[in-house]
C-alpha cells in the first residue's frame, strides 16, 4: 500500500497549485489524474489579479505574467455581428500590483505548474483514476484509504487527507454526497 500525507485527485490548475503549495511547506503529496496528460486545449483563458497575487507568494508571478498576454479589451460577437467592446483599461489600479487581465491558456498554465512540481520532486500521475475512498480509524490513526486504478492496475493509497480537485464530476464530492454549484460547458472552449 502506498502512503502519503495528502492525496490530491485532479491535476488541473487547482490541484497542481495545491500540490505545489503543500510541497513548498514540506508536506508530502501524491497527485493523480485520470487524463492522459496535461490539457491539449484550454478550458479557461484569463488569470485574475488575485491569482497572480497568490502566485507571488510562490515566486511564480513573473513567469506567469511573462508567459501570458495582457489584454486591454474584449470584443463580443454574436450571430456574426460585433455587439460590444469591453475596455478593461487599468482594471484594479491602486488595488493590486497586477492591474490587468492576463490571457494565459489553461493548457500552457498546467504545463508551467507541472514543470515546477517536477523541479520540486513531485511527479503527476496521469492515467491514474480515483475509484473510491473510505475513512478508516485503525492502529495508524484516522486516514483515508483511496482505491486507484493506473497503468499497472488497481492499488490502495493511504493518506491523512484527500483533496478533491477533480472537477464537475468529482469522485470526491460524489463520495461525500455533496453537490456541484455552477455549471459546465458541453462545447469545447
Amino acid at each position: 500500500m502506498d502512503e502519503t500525507e495528502v492525496l490530491i485527485a485532479g491535476a488541473g490548475p487547482t490541484g497542481l497549485v495545491l500540490a505545489l503549495w503543500l510541497t513548498r511547506l514540506g508536506i508530502r503529496v501524491r497527485i493523480v489524474d485520470k487524463g492522459e496528460g496535461p490539457g491539449a486545449t484550454s478550458r479557461a483563458m484569463a488569470v485574475q489579479a488575485r491569482t497572480l497575487e497568490f502566485y507571488r507568494q510562490l515566486d511564480l508571478d513573473r513567469e506567469v505574467v511573462d508567459s501570458g498576454l495582457r489584454n486591454p479589451a474584449v470584443n463580443v460577437w454574436a450571430l456574426g455581428r460585433h455587439r460590444a467592446r469591453l475596455d478593461f483599461g487599468d482594471a484594479g489600479t491602486r488595488l493590486t500590483p497586477f492591474p490587468f487581465v492576463l490571457i494565459f491558456p489553461q493548457d500552457r498554465h498546467e504545463r508551467l505548474l507541472i514543470r515546477h512540481l517536477e523541479a520540486a520532486g513531485v511527479r503527476v500521475r496521469h492515467r491514474t483514476e480515483l475509484l473510491g475512498f473510505e475513512e478508516v480509524n485503525d492502529g495508524a490513526g484516522t486516514r483515508v484509504l483511496a482505491r486507484l486504478r493506473g497503468p499497472d492496475g488497481e492499488h490502495t493509497c493511504a493518506a491523512r487527507w484527500l483533496a478533491g480537485c477533480d472537477g464537475a464530476h468529482s469522485v470526491v464530492r460524489h463520495g461525500l454526497g455533496t453537490g456541484f454549484e455552477g455549471g459546465t460547458y458541453d462545447q469545447v472552449f
